[in-house]
C-alpha cells in the first residue's frame, strides 16, 4: 500500500518513524486485548500525504480489516491537492467512494468509521501575497521576495511544487526563479515559473498554501513571520497579526 508520494510524507511504510508494521501491529493489538488496564476501542492507519491515487487508500482499509474487528476504524487521510497545473488528484467524491466501498467490503457494519481530510478541505483556501524585493537577470532571472522558507517550508523539506503569478498581470510571462530572502541557497519558493515582467515592488501571488505553510512558519534568519487575513465577498479580517521585533525578543532573557 506504498503510496507514490515524496518520502518524507510517506508514513506507515517499512523503514518509516510512524506506524506498525502489520505483524508488529497484530502483537500490539493482542497484547492490549490482554490488558486489564487498557482498553482498545480502534485502530488507525495513515499511508502518507499528498496521495494523488485512491488504490492505496484501499489497501489500507483491507490492512486494518486484517487486525480483526474493532469498534472505531480510523482511515487516516492524505488526498492529494491539485499544486500545479499537472496535478490531476482523485475528487472527494471518488476518494469517499472509495473508501466507502472498500469499508462495506471487509469492514464490520457497525463500526464506527473516521477519515481525516485536512490538506484537501484546506490547501486551496490559502493565498500567499509577497513583494518582490529585487530581480536579478539570467538565463533564468532570480525574483527575490520578502519571504520565503520561514513562511513557505514546504518547497525546501520535500520538494512541493507551487506556481505563482504577478498579481497584476496574471499568467504567462518568462520563466523565472522565485527565492526568498534567507540566507540558503535552496530557499526557492518556485523553480521555472513563468512571471510576467516582474519588477521590484509588484505583489506576486502563490496560491494553495492552505494547508501546511502557516502550520510550518519559523522565525529562521530571525525574520518575523507575516499575519494572517481571512477575506470573504470583498471583505477582509486580520486572524493572525503580523509579529513584531518585541516577538522576536520575548523569551530571551537579561
Amino acid at each position: 500500500m506504498r503510496p507514490d508520494t515524496h518520502a518524507a510524507v510517506s508514513t506507515g511504510q517499512a523503514g518509516s518513524k510512524f506506524g506498525l508494521l502489520l505483524p508488529q501491529a497484530r502483537e500490539a493489538v493482542a497484547r492490549l486485548r490482554g490488558s486489564d488496564r487498557l482498553r482498545l476501542d480502534g485502530v488507525h492507519a495513515h499511508v502518507g500525504s499528498q496521495v494523488m491515487e485512491t488504490g492505496p487508500f484501499a489497501r489500507a482499509v483491507e490492512a486494518l480489516a486484517g487486525l480483526g474487528e474493532f469498534a472505531v476504524y480510523d482511515l487516516g487521510g492524505g488526498l492529494g491537492s491539485r499544486y500545479t497545473y499537472r496535478d490531476r488528484p482523485p475528487s472527494v467524491e471518488h476518494y469517499l467512494d472509495t473508501l466507502v466501498e472498500t469499508a462495506g467490503m471487509v469492514l464490520p457494519a457497525g463500526a464506527r468509521i473516521l477519515i481525516e481530510p485536512g490538506r484537501s478541505m484546506v490547501a486551496e483556501a490559502g493565498v500567499s501575497l509577497y513583494r518582490v524585493v529585487t530581480v536579478k537577470p539570467g538565463g533564468q532571472p532570480f525574483v527575490a521576495v520578502d519571504g520565503g522558507m520561514g513562511d513557505n517550508l514546504e518547497v525546501s523539506l520535500y520538494g512541493q511544487r507551487f506556481e505563482a503569478t504577478v498579481a497584476t498581470r496574471v499568467g504567462g510571462g518568462e520563466r523565472c526563479r522565485l527565492v526568498g530572502r534567507h540566507c540558503e541557497s535552496g530557499d526557492v519558493l518556485s523553480a521555472g515559473v513563468r512571471l510576467r515582467d516582474p519588477r521590484p515592488g509588484d505583489l506576486i501571488a502563490v496560491p494553495v498554501t492552505g494547508a501546511y505553510t502557516y502550520a510550518l512558519s519559523n522565525n529562521y534568519n530571525g525574520a518575523r513571520r507575516p499575519p494572517v487575513v481571512f477575506c470573504r465577498d470583498g471583505e477582509h479580517r486580520a486572524v493572525v497579526r503580523r509579529e513584531s521585533y518585541q516577538d522576536l525578543l520575548r523569551r530571551d532573557l537579561p
